[in-house]
């Protein structure tokens, strides 16, 4: 209820200021049913690599997605783009492994971001951590077309984190430390897609892990806008 409350209220504001734009995509939709099963829920699962994590100095690199329907994960939707930066890949090389000469020549923010926002119709999106993800594709939306993106979300660090809570446990929630806790295999790989592919697994353990994913409500998974 909370969800849909907050999701109908930031429509009717955002739709004015999004009539021009691509992001009029996602406001056109009647929005996520929160008594849908899970099964029924198509989940587009994103990850993104920046420069640094000050929203207000650093910038995108690359978007990786993958895409989750009748709760398998569809290898065929997997997408791996690079960004271009003109401040340069910054200070986070030895993590994501992106330097200038892998950026130069990229795809711009906005075109990047137009192809994610085609995959976002209709879709849940998850991440791994969402507030670090979020708050630069939201910088990206309104440095392009001045209004910021609305769309559903689940966050698969906060659903273990509330599953760990319950247990009366506070355990370690990186994306390797919550994968290990349900038997996946460790991922070497460290870029956008490789990581959304992890957390795509890690979500899918998570709903096997709560029941039957036929019967499961999607409101059941802490969903958020």
């Amino acid at each position: 209820m909370f969800y849909s409350l907050q999701y109908r209220y930031k429509k009717w504001r955002l739709k004015k200021r999004a009539a021009k734009t691509p992001l009029k995509a996602l406001l056109d939709t009647s929005g996520i049913d929160t008594t849908q099963s899970v099964s029924d829920t198509r989940f587009l699962v994103v990850d993104c690599e920046m420069s640094g994590l000050d929203v207000n100095s650093c910038q995108l690199l690359s978007i990786g997605w993958v895409v989750i329907e009748n709760n398998r994960l569809v290898n065929s939707s997997s997408r791996h783009l690079l960004i271009h930066a003109d401040r340069g890949a910054g200070d986070s090389t030895r993590i994501h492994g992106l330097h200038d000469a892998s950026i130069a020549g990229a795809k711009s923010a906005a075109s990047v971001l137009t192809l994610l926002i085609k995959q976002m119709v209709n879709s849940v999106l998850v991440f791994h951590h969402a507030p670090i993800d979020i708050r630069f594709l939201q910088k990206t939306a309104y440095e392009n077309y001045r209004c910021p993106l609305l769309f559903p979300y689940l966050d698969t660090m906060a659903l273990e984190k509330r599953r760990l809570a319950m247990q009366g446990k506070h355990e370690g929630l990186r994306l390797a430390q919550c994968r290990e806790r349900y038997g996946l295999a460790s991922v070497t790989q460290h870029n956008a897609l490789a990581d959304a592919r992890a957390t795509a697994e890690l979500l899918l353990a998570q709903i096997s892990h709560l029941g039957n994913a036929d019967k499961l409500l999607l409101g059941r998974l802490d969903l958020r806008c």
